[in-house]
């Protein structure tokens, strides 16, 4: 049964105002030195969650810093597999934008379909239609620095046409529903180079996107990795 709360935290209409409780939410935690964003001693790490709260300041990332520092990271050392990096629910660009900081030549990308989220099915309780919407054009204008980056605004898999015989080094799945998630790991799983990596957001908060991955990985080789918040990444064998 739909409740008052549950219209608030999911009924598109109020994301700009879920998203900016959530920046305010961080601003707090960091300031009282909690575990979202922690002090670093090692000047990497330091100068990482540096980047990652100054293009917090530009735009919305609906992560944690240590999962945006998981991504980060996992950018970095994929450098030395071959093939490109994806992304697949790019919202406002904020976690492309940390990865196009450190992807260095490599191509980026980007699927959303900038209209928000499908219609979710009976694993996505949480999640209505239309949420998490964006501008394309906002989007495009805030990675217009970066080289190589390759927007496919629409439904994924069918955006993906033409790069079928591409390969992957890293993936980032913030899809939110059982469907995208599934037709994500599906399409991606063949085309990750070994020892490419692929990180999914809402792991465990999201029924959907939990069941997709152990639906797929059933009968599969790699162990799922369970992250910091609610992220989930395997290393491919």
């Amino acid at each position: 049964m739909a409740t008052p709360l549950n219209f608030l935290l999911h009924n598109p209409v109020f994301s700009p105002i879920r998203v900016a409780g959530w920046s305010v939410l961080n601003r707090v935690l960091m300031h009282y030195d909690m575990a979202i964003g922690p002090a670093e001693k090692d000047a990497h790490r330091a100068g990482a969650y540096e980047l990652i709260h100054r293009i917090r300041q530009q735009t919305s990332m609906v992560i944690l810093d240590t999962e945006a520092y998981n991504i980060y990271k996992s950018v970095v050392r994929t450098a030395k597999v071959a093939g490109d990096l994806a992304e697949v629910g790019v919202f406002r660009g904020g976690s492309a934008r940390l990865i196009c900081e450190v992807k260095g030549a490599r191509a980026l990308h980007l699927f959303d379909t900038f209209a928000g989220l499908p219609k979710a099915g009976e694993w996505d309780p949480k999640f209505q239609e239309g949420g998490f919407a964006s501008s394309l054009s906002e989007v495009r204008a805030y990675l217009d620095s970066f080289p190589n980056v390759h927007f496919h605004p629409g439904f994924f898999p069918e955006t993906a046409q033409g790069l079928e015989e591409r390969t992957f080094s890293f993936v980032h799945l913030d899809v939110d529903l059982y469907e995208s998630t599934l037709s994500g790991l599906a399409w991606f799983y063949p085309r990750m180079n070994r020892g490419a990596i692929l990180i999914s957001h809402d792991y465990s908060t999201a029924q959907g996107v939990r069941k997709a991955f152990e639906d797929f990985f059933s009968e599969k080789p790699e162990c799922l990795l369970e992250l910091s918040g609610s992220q989930v990444a395997f290393v491919k064998l």
